[in-house]
């Protein structure tokens, strides 16, 4: 398209547009009003997290270090929670381990009762056999 008719196209959008100068103008102006909040907030909050850390952020180890401790003692009073149950648990099982300690030697005791009486049975049938076998052979 030649420059000549672009240039009439041109000025004849902007005589049919009316206000098409003024509509970009107030365009341009809603944008630099939204970006100048835009900067206000930002700057707010750098202020505010200025505020916090000191200026040029010097006091940034500081708050670094009070998450840190705010962490770390979290941290161990988890552990020192976790370690009473550990502790609680383990002298459970010590009582439970007791329990059937002694409960094993209970029955170990039953068990060499009960072989004792059980060899003095045999014994006893074997006599009773004998003596009933001694009778029959006396009877015939």
């Amino acid at each position: 398209m030649p420059a000549d008719v672009a240039m009439m196209e041109t000025t004849a959008n902007r005589k049919a547009g009316g206000g098409s100068m003024k509509k970009s103008l107030a365009k341009l102006e809603s944008g630099k009003a939204e970006q100048d909040a835009m900067i206000g907030e930002v700057t707010d909050r750098l202020c505010n997290m200025e505020n916090i850390v000191g200026p040029g952020g010097a006091g940034l180890s500081t708050v670094i270090e009070q998450h840190l401790d705010d962490v770390n003692a979290k941290i161990m009073a988890k552990i020192a929670e976790m370690q009473d149950e550990m502790d609680h648990k383990f002298s459970l099982q010590v009582a439970e381990n007791k329990r059937m300690s002694q409960h094993l030697s209970n029955v170990k005791r039953e068990s060499q009762a009960l072989t004792k009486r059980l060899v003095a049975a045999e014994d006893r049938v074997a006599y009773l056999e004998k003596e009933l076998g001694e009778e029959v052979d006396d009877d015939e």
